[in-house]
């Protein structure tokens, strides 16, 4: 009987362990459903991306392209690429880099890239994404600019081994910035630069000029007998002529030289490093004869006008764009004055001074540069007032070498004895660094001293003692190192 229990024990196992096991089945075998069918499903989402993404890049107007950074080739390249450059994907894909972009934009394009993948070792890697305008060849000759957004792509292990691209064509948008350009810089009628081009390329002329220790010319040009013109004939006829003018002004001038109308039937003429006043003055008496020909109309009539012409001359007659501004325009009424259709050099009238005339430089205190020590304050802005008076006479030094001697005694002997009153201001209040900056007003002096005689005997020029005054005297210590020591001042106040 016991046999039979144990048989039976053994059979209910064995059927229970095959229920389980084919609950078991059924459990993984609809798991394995459901996974098979969500792979389904994520593959189907896949292709339909990847067909979205091929319609989007096969259609798009931009030229969608990926690139291998160790080999620099193309490893994709959308199909608007023909309409973009003219050349198949096949051709592309074909092209070296040098091929895909001018000699110029590849300098760009390999700067900026080789500037992403330093910041990318460096450990800088939040944004790679870069935009830089590149000119590309089309198949037929003519160059397109392009717009390029890329950005640094990585392998599974984060190694950088490609770049994602997009190019864009933008030829209308470069059309409609060189209009904006033009209507900003240039004048509507003549073509010629306006003020503020002409002001732009001063400024530059100007630090060249400071740089070269060379001089430059303003001439400012005003037509004689325009208004006549307007008044018999209109001003459509009026318009032209002063198209015919500016082009007539033109052809007098070298390329690197600058003519602009700032407006009714006044011109200004840059001529950057002129070497001799008489450079300038031939330049300017070819101009006035060019304009003082007569300008043939087509019914036959001839119109005859002339022009009157100021000259000024940097740093002779000033050295900013405002102090040369005045000085021509001052030299082309004075032209008027003596008579129409005249070059006229500027001259100085008989009661200029060195205190008054705004021609001249001159160094203005603000309330910034106080220390908050009434005595030092004070002293530093009589030094602000010789020194602006030091700086035109340094101008003034071949005509009057009498006042820039006495001028730069005045401000060597007030130096001196500021500093030393300044050190001892110092001394009281146990500034730290008393030694390095007594030792700092001794080189200024001693420096100070050789600039004089060089000056002197020629061996200096203008220029350069100017720019001692200015960037080492004034900026460099007073209004640099001086800035030190205010704290001492400053946490009393």
């Amino acid at each position: 009987m016991s046999h039979f229990y144990i048989v039976i024990a053994v059979a209910l196992f064995i059927c229970g362990l095959c229920v389980a096991l084919a609950v078991v089945y059924i459990r993984l075998y609809k798991k394995l459903k459901a996974e098979s069918q969500a792979r389904q499903v994520a593959l189907a989402e896949l292709e339909e991306n990847e067909r979205n993404f091929r319609f989007i890049t096969e259609n798009s107007a931009d030229v969608i392209w990926t690139m291998d950074i160790a080999t620099g080739k193309f490893t994709y390249v959308s199909p608007s690429v023909y309409n973009l450059r003219g050349y198949t994907v096949e051709e592309v894909m074909a092209q070296p880099i040098e091929e895909v972009m001018t000699p110029e934009s590849a300098e760009r394009a390999f700067g900026a890239l080789a500037h992403a993948v330093e910041l990318w070792n460096a450990g800088t890697r939040g944004d790679t994404r870069k935009v830089t305008e590149i000119d590309q060849p089309h198949k037929d000759g003519h160059i397109v600019p392009t717009e390029v957004v890329t950005t640094l792509h990585t392998n599974a292990e984060g190694q950088l081994t490609s770049i994602i691209g997009i190019s864009r064509d933008i030829t209308e948008r470069k059309k409609t910035e060189e209009v904006i350009r033009n209507l900003a810089f240039y004048d509507s009628l003549t073509k010629l630069p306006n003020r503020r081009l002409l002001l732009d390329r001063l400024e530059l002329a100007i630090a060249q000029a400071k740089r070269k220790e060379e001089s430059l010319v303003l001439m400012f040009i005003d037509l004689d007998k325009f208004k006549p013109v307007n008044d018999v004939y209109g001003h459509e006829t009026g318009d032209w002529l002063l198209q015919s003018v500016a082009q007539r002004m033109v052809c007098c001038l070298r390329e690197s030289d600058t003519a602009a109308r700032i407006g009714g039937d006044e011109f200004i003429v840059l001529l950057p490093e002129i070497h001799k006043r008489a450079d300038a003055y031939m330049v300017a008496e070819k101009i006035r004869d060019a304009i003082s020909q007569p300008f043939p109309l087509t019914n036959g009539d001839q119109l005859h006008i002339s022009a009157c012409i100021g000259i000024a001359i940097y740093p002779e007659h000033g050295l900013t764009e405002k102090q040369l501004m005045k000085s021509g325009d001052a030299a082309m009424y004075q032209a008027k004055e003596s008579g129409r259709n005249r070059v006229w050099v500027y001259q100085k009238s008989g009661d200029d001074s060195i205190a008054e005339d705004d021609i001249r430089v001159r160094l203005n205190w603000k309330r910034s540069y106080e220390s908050g020590e009434r005595r030092i304050d004070e002293e530093h802005k009589e030094l602000f007032r010789l020194a602006s008076i030091l700086i035109n006479a340094t101008m003034e030094r071949d005509e009057h070498p009498e006042m820039f001697d006495k001028a730069f005694q005045a401000l060597l002997t007030h130096a001196a004895k500021h500093f030393a009153g300044e050190e001892r201001i110092l001394a009281a209040y146990e500034y730290e660094d008393l030694e390095e900056h007594a030792r700092l007003h001794r080189d200024l002096v001693e420096r100070a001293g050789t600039f004089h005689q060089a000056t002197v005997t020629n061996q200096l020029s203008t220029g350069q003692l100017i720019d001692f005054i200015i960037d080492d005297l004034v900026k460099g210590h007073m209004l640099k190192k001086d800035r030190k020591f205010y704290h001492l001042f400053r946490k009393t106040l």
